[in-house]
């Protein structure tokens, strides 16, 4: 009886802490594959790095060669008013040629007609939220008012009319209902003096933007460059954030463990009081006794971990399929799609954490099993025939 009951407590020890593991290698794996996503997400949009200079284009040439380049596109930003009948709104200008256009939008057009041309008037993308407010359809003429320098150093509103193209859902509000892209160089002849070039780059290698703005720079002293991290300290502030988010669960987590295998180790031992008087009656060594339960906490141990790796990667591996199983059978989601561009993610399962979770486990297991399983050596003889 009294053995049955102490693989029942070794057994839900392990499942226990298993369970605790199981369940921190799941969350890391959720945040990190939230923040990959919303990372792609917004940087495929705004670009990894941008650069300033009238003179870059000599040194174009010699930056699609690296190693770390991936795509670079030439953009105007303005800002200007778009009227059309009797509604008025601020909106961004963002002029860039169609290629650049069609790589940031992607599949995300609601309606699009290629076949649209004007010679006198430019075409431009709208946002479906901008084109729903303001009724406008592929077609639509609208009316745009840009502020320019004159040649006295006066500024003035100046016009322009342009022909809607497209119309694209990209899923952030800010892009939806406040951008317009303005197809080739129309605002090209808007300024509010001098004005340097804006070059968008992209690379497949994000986290490494220091180093390859360190390399831009080292071109020219001409060459201003903010990197994503620079150009959005908020999306930094929501990582570090994660981090301390990240920092707070394996504090938790170790607690835990510390907790429930002390507990199971202390009643494993108590159980075992008259069996360890018996073994000091008959001659048996403090090393020995000290070995019996030793061999019990590297046991508890390792079926933690192993418990707790079969189920974090199980559980991994079930939550996309479940969450889009319900979001397309019931529509319940838990990200809002137009706060982040997406309303579903994959887990990341990042293998330097893996490997920092089986290791920390371990240590901090083995140290306390241990130290519980000295006290075992403390039993006194008489007590425990008693």
């Amino acid at each position: 009886m009294r053995n049955k009951r102490s693989r029942r407590v070794i057994w839900t020890t392990i499942l226990s802490i298993g369970f605790s593991i199981g369940t921190l290698i799941t969350s890391l794996a959720l945040m990190n594959g939230f923040q990959g996503s919303v990372l792609n997400r917004i940087l495929h949009i705004y670009g990894h790095m941008d650069v300033y200079s009238n003179t870059f284009e000599n040194d174009i040439s010699s930056i699609t060669k690296k190693p770390w380049y991936k795509k670079h596109i030439r953009i105007n930003e303005k800002q200007a008013i778009l009227s059309h009948y009797n509604e008025t709104q601020g909106v961004k200008l963002i002029g860039m040629n169609s290629d650049g256009c069609n790589y940031i939008i992607q599949n995300k057009w609601v309606n699009k007609n290629d076949n649209i041309k004007s010679t006198t008037y430019p075409i431009i993308m709208v946002g479906q939220k901008l084109a729903q407010a303001f009724g406008l359809s592929v077609g639509s003429e609208v009316k745009l008012f840009l502020p320019n320098s004159l040649a006295n150093n006066q500024i003035s509103i100046a016009p322009l009319n342009a022909k809607v193209g497209g119309i694209f859902k990209l899923g952030f509000h800010s892009f939806d209902k406040n951008v317009i892209f303005v197809i080739g160089n129309a605002l090209d002849k808007y300024s509010l003096g001098f004005e340097q070039k804006q070059y968008v780059f992209y690379t497949d290698t994000p986290d490494q933007i220091d180093k390859i703005a360190t390399d831009i720079k080292k071109l020219s002293n001409n060459h201003s460059v903010w990197t994503w991290k620079e150009i959005n300290p908020s999306l930094k502030q929501m990582f570090n954030m994660q981090n301390i988010i990240l920092a707070v669960f394996i504090g938790m987590f170790i607690i835990c463990c510390m907790m429930q295998s002390t507990n199971s180790l202390w009643m494993l031992i108590s159980e075992r009081v008259h069996d360890i008087s018996l073994l000091k009656a008959f001659g048996a060594s403090n090393f020995q006794i000290f070995s019996l339960f030793a061999y019990l906490s590297l046991f508890i141990s390792i079926g933690s971990i192993m418990c707790g790796l079969s189920i974090g990667l199980l559980l991994t591996y079930l939550f996309p399929r479940v969450y889009t199983f319900i979001h397309k059978n019931y529509g319940y989601t838990m990200i809002h799609e137009e706060s982040f561009g997406f309303s579903e993610f994959y887990p990341k399962i990042i293998y330097s954490e893996l490997f920092m979770i089986c290791a920390v486990s371990f240590v901090v297991m083995m140290l306390i099993l241990t130290k519980i399983a000295k006290q075992a050596n403390n039993v006194d003889i008489i007590q425990g025939l008693n």
